[in-house]
């Protein structure tokens, strides 16, 4: 049967409440409504950088709400208190629900249904001014969002005679580079969308272009000869949307570690800030310095015109739609998983899924692992070099230091 919208939406969503009603281990209000959001974005058709700056917003709608009612922490914006007495819980689930409906209205009697349940099984007393406190949270996150970049989604359609080292569309859809204005987001706690912009990539005919070059060309090619069965899972479990991978593990950590919900409400604002202000600084570079993909380096002639119909050579993965220079997956799981080694260390034991069809689960024993495997997957699928990858992990670090200096904090 084919899984339709509804019916996705519908699973997502029991999934997540009847884990929470029936009280599986540390569950709480926070990890449920942040497994609704990010599927949510999916159903939408979201890609990371739409579905990363949803994820945000709705993570801080849920700390400030919380935060107005316990008191615990630095509001990111919202500083009002709740009028009266209020269920922390109620807040999160009113501002995760707000923030939704408003960005997905076609969702609304889904999300209605979710909100009914969650504030059907509050374990922090009457829902009292919880709901008012969430609604005016989320309210507030939405109205200082409007009109900060994020649309239109402009496509870039490459250069007319594009030559050595520049990006151009690539096969097999030639589709016009995505969001190509998306470097110019506001950010949410960086200060510059420039602020850690890498140097520029090494040049190709450089010694270390050509390494890298080389690296990609072997392991990532489709019929490469010594990339190993293991590494090939590795690149198709990881090409996954890379926010899916960054807040699942936050959810697994969250509930192992039996996390009180103040503290989840403040990891989750970290974490999807940091994921989403890294995704701003990298499309910043990206269409900075519009460098090449390593299907169009290979594909090449001397001129860097391609005139072979790009039958020389093919990557294992589908080379996605905009600049190779610097990796979007690698700073994007770097960011969030920085915040997450600063609250839980890098020693975890962590289950992750994928929505790659037909994809085992992979167990990771360390953070810095996931970083790992999720970095080298972009070799592995022949879609990146070593460089992009090195360049964006960095930048995912320093992104994830500015936002746990400078974010939201327990007082």
């Amino acid at each position: 049967m084919k899984l339709t919208y509804k019916h996705y939406l519908r699973y997502i969503l029991t999934f997540a409440l009847l884990a929470s009603i029936t009280g599986r281990a540390a569950a709480n209000v926070i990890t449920d409504w942040n497994k609704i959001t990010v599927a949510a974005t999916k159903i939408a058709g979201f890609n990371s950088n739409l579905g990363s700056r949803i994820e945000a917003i709705e993570a801080i709608a849920v700390y400030d709400a919380v935060n107005a009612v316990r008191h615990f922490g630095t509001p990111y914006h919202y500083a009002a208190k709740a009028k009266g007495p209020a269920s922390a819980e109620a807040a999160a689930a009113q501002a995760a629900h707000d923030v939704l409906v408003n960005y997905f209205p076609a969702q609304k009697l889904s999300l209605d249904s979710a909100l009914e349940k969650s504030l059907g099984s509050l374990t922090d007393g009457p829902a009292g001014y919880g709901p008012a406190t969430g609604s005016a949270a989320a309210a507030d996150i939405i109205t200082l969002r409007t009109n900060d970049g994020s649309a239109p989604n402009a496509g870039y359609p490459g250069p007319a005679k594009p030559g050595i080292g520049q990006y151009r569309p690539t096969p097999a859809g030639f589709a016009p580079g995505i969001n190509q204005q998306w470097g110019t987001v506001k950010p949410f706690t960086i200060t510059a969308n420039n602020q850690f912009r890498p140097v520029a990539p090494p040049a190709p005919g450089t010694l270390e272009f050509k390494k890298g070059l080389d690296e990609t060309s072997a392991l990532g090619s489709a019929k490469s000869t010594i990339r190993t069965a293991d590494q090939t899972h590795i690149a198709q479990f990881y090409k996954q949307d890379a926010e899916l991978t960054v807040n699942e593990a936050a959810r697994v950590l969250v509930i192992q570690h039996n996390t009180p919900l103040e503290k989840s409400a403040l990891i989750f604002v970290l974490v999807d800030i940091a994921e989403a202000d890294a995704r701003i600084a990298i499309w910043d570079a990206k269409y900075y310095y519009l460098f090449w993909r390593p299907v169009t380096a290979l594909n090449a002639d001397a001129d860097g015109a391609v005139t072979n119909n790009y039958t020389t050579w093919a990557p294992l993965l589908a080379t996605p739609p905009h600049p190779s220079y610097p990796c979007g997956h690698c700073g994007t799981v770097n960011a969030g998983f920085e915040v997450l080694k600063t609250f839980f260390g890098d020693k975890n034991t962590i289950e992750l899924h994928t929505s790659t069809a037909g994809e085992p689960a992979r167990v990771i024993n360390s953070l810095t692992e996931g970083e790992e495997e999720n970095s080298w997957s972009r070799i592995y699928g022949g879609i990146h070099y070593p460089f992009d990858n090195a360049a964006s992990q960095k930048l995912g670090n320093e992104v994830a230091k500015f936002v746990l200096a400078h974010g939201p904090r327990i007082k």
